[in-house]
């Protein structure tokens, strides 16, 4: 009961990235996030979602629009770049909303587009974008690297030699590589593109959530400072890592990578799901999330 307690909490933490070319969680990534949350949404928000979806021009199901905002933020809504982040100095030890750059930050643009879905006295096409931006943002709030240290966009700059045999950087080790060689070793047999339908499952399994009715306050704030105290934990090889010093993580580095990084899935899919829930059924709660509150507790 204590991880049911965790995932549904409204007082949890906050949001910080570092890296504004920084791709969170990769499509697989997004896509599971999403495709666990419609399994948990209710009945009235299931049905809203899918109305709005099915107004879409480009996507036909939830799950796959969740990479929609990496998708524009170079061309059509370029200002929406700052939005996938939010940095900190590398003595900040708490997410604060002072911390938001003056453009935006991922906490902000969450509380601003859950205001937005919210509001039923928007069109259809103003949510309908809301939904997929806080889709996206639920997904990149719990890659942790999207709260951040200032100066080496979210570990982009920092080198990583990945299993003693691949060189990336370590914000790419958090987006995709752990997923992947985890769905490529647990599946193998499983066509490339369909491997992380066998992960959904997988992490669905986990969850303890068949019956229950799954309801999330908005807590940007508290979310990421969940993600910014990973990022600074011993464990985590970021807090002091330059672009001077390459890291070479082992096993025991990708092993418990990935329990961290398949928690945060499921952390940040029941999440997305309890948001939506309460606000298609509470539209007072809506109005209160319109005003862009950083904490609702």
């Amino acid at each position: 009961m204590n991880f049911l307690r965790l995932l549904v909490s409204a007082s949890l933490a906050i949001v910080v990235f570092n890296g504004s070319d920084a791709q969170a969680y990769g499509r697989d990534g997004h896509r599971i996030v999403c495709d666990l949350a419609y399994r948990y949404l209710s009945d009235d928000a299931r049905s809203e979602v899918d109305r709005l979806i099915a107004l879409d021009d480009q996507f036909d199901h939830f799950r796959d629009v969740c990479s929609w905002a990496d998708q524009v933020r170079y061309s059509t809504h370029n200002h929406t770049r700052p939005w996938h982040y939010i940095n900190q100095t590398r003595e900040d030890s708490h997410i604060d909303p002072e911390d938001c750059a003056e453009g935006g930050c991922i906490t902000s643009a969450i509380d601003l587009h859950a205001g937005v879905f919210g509001d039923t006295n928007r069109s259809d096409a103003e949510r309908l974008e809301a939904l997929k931006f806080l889709a996206h943002w639920l997904g990149d709030i719990h890659q942790p690297l999207h709260v951040s240290i200032e100066g080496d966009r979210g570990g982009n700059d920092i080198p990583v030699l990945w299993r003693g045999e691949r060189h990336t950087n370590l914000h790419r080790v958090w987006d995709s590589e752990i997923l992947l060689d985890h769905m490529r070793e647990e599946w193998p047999w499983a066509d490339e593109g369909d491997r992380w339908r066998h992960l959904a499952d997988s992490l669905a399994a986990e969850i303890p959530l068949t019956g229950v009715a799954v309801s999330t306050p908005l807590n940007s704030i508290g979310w990421a400072q969940e993600s910014h105290d990973i990022v600074r934990s011993r464990d985590f090889g970021y807090l002091y890592a330059t672009a001077e010093n390459r890291i070479d993580p082992g096993e025991a580095y990708y092993r418990n990578a990935l329990r961290v990084n398949r928690n945060q899935i499921k952390q940040g899919s029941v999440r997305l799901a309890g948001l939506l829930n309460l606000l298609v059924s509470d539209p007072e709660f809506a109005a209160m999330s319109a005003t862009g509150s950083a904490s609702l507790d």
